[in-house]
């Protein structure tokens, strides 16, 4: 893991949403410092630091962080051999890579995904649930398309 990268991202990440260290800091609990430490990579936030900062940036996989996420921002529009095959990114093809990509999402954007693909659920559902409700819907869509 590359905590210059990191701290890049979160960077780059705060300036797109115009915010300075402070503003970021007071959302997220932490000092103007810690921000300040995480964004010159001489600290990293925890795992569950980096999911709030996730969804306040609207970056839906945390692989964001380390300049690896396959579909940052919107889900690219793609359900490979899923709903919405005419953008597909073609990063992702099988439900198990689905499944292994909303488990890395932030119950935020997984919420996001659910709404932009009209899978019903419920503002109490856990993330299990709704990675649960999403390759559920993919299942039965892939097997009525086949």
């Amino acid at each position: 893991m590359d905590i210059q990268i990191i701290g890049k991202q979160i960077t780059n990440g705060r300036k797109d949403k115009n915010l300075s260290q402070v503003v970021l800091a007071e959302m997220l609990g932490v000092t103007p410092q810690a921000v300040n430490k995480w964004e010159k990579g001489k600290s990293l936030p925890d795992i569950f630091m980096l999911a709030k900062i996730a969804d306040i940036f609207d970056i839906y996989d945390i692989g964001y962080f380390l300049e690896k996420a396959q579909c940052p921002n919107e889900f690219c529009n793609c359900l490979k051999g899923g709903k919405n095959m005419e953008n597909s990114c073609g990063n992702l093809e099988t439900i198990e890579e689905f499944v292994e990509y909303w488990q890395s999402c932030s119950l935020e954007a997984l919420k996001k995904i659910a709404h932009k693909y009209n899978v019903k659920f419920n503002e109490g559902d856990t993330k299990e649930m709704l990675v649960m409700k999403l390759t559920s819907d993919m299942n039965e869509w892939s097997q009525n398309n086949e």
